[in-house]
């Protein structure tokens, strides 16, 4: 029994950061398809005359597609957006990052529009380049960490 506990043990940590893992590559993945969409925002925007909630419903990211599955899509599709951007970005500051987006989508004219666009791009960027550094440094400590957490604990119990 004590063999079959310990392996449990040991495999409950690994698991736990295996999640931990893919819980970064998620962060990295998101934030790549919103620069992805930030750049089809500003071009569709620069040369097409469509309404944004025609917008958001057309575009192929997940979070025009969350967006638009939204019970306020109709009323409020800038605050629908928001808030299918929160509930994929865990991370406060990509939170904040995708509030201010939100916030400044559709309140100027077309030129102001880039301008917020190019600003946002920029710092997903930023978001993307820590986002990688971190799964990178941190995606093998976390299985390793995990594993040697649950050994711990087996040692302990021992």
């Amino acid at each position: 029994m004590k063999p079959l506990g310990s392996v449990l043990l040991v495999l409950a940590g690994l698991i736990w950061g295996l999640g931990r893992t893919w819980e970064l590559r998620q962060r990295v993945t998101y934030l790549s398809q919103l620069e992805v969409l930030l750049q089809w925002l500003k071009t569709e925007i620069a040369y097409s005359a469509r309404p944004l909630p025609e917008l958001i419903q057309a575009g192929d990211s997940p979070f025009c597609r969350a967006a638009a599955r939204r019970p306020e899509f109709s009323s409020d599709p800038c605050g629908a957006l928001y808030k299918a951007g929160a509930s994929l970005l865990g991370d406060e500051k990509d939170q904040k990052l995708i509030r201010d987006f939100a916030a400044g989508l559709g309140a100027s004219d077309t030129q102001g529009q880039l301008d917020h666009l190019e600003l946002c791009a920029a710092r997903t960027r930023q978001h993307l380049t820590e986002a990688r550094g971190t799964y990178k440094e941190r995606s093998r400590l976390y299985p390793g960490l995990g594993a040697l957490l649950g050994l711990g604990a087996w040692v302990l119990l021992i």
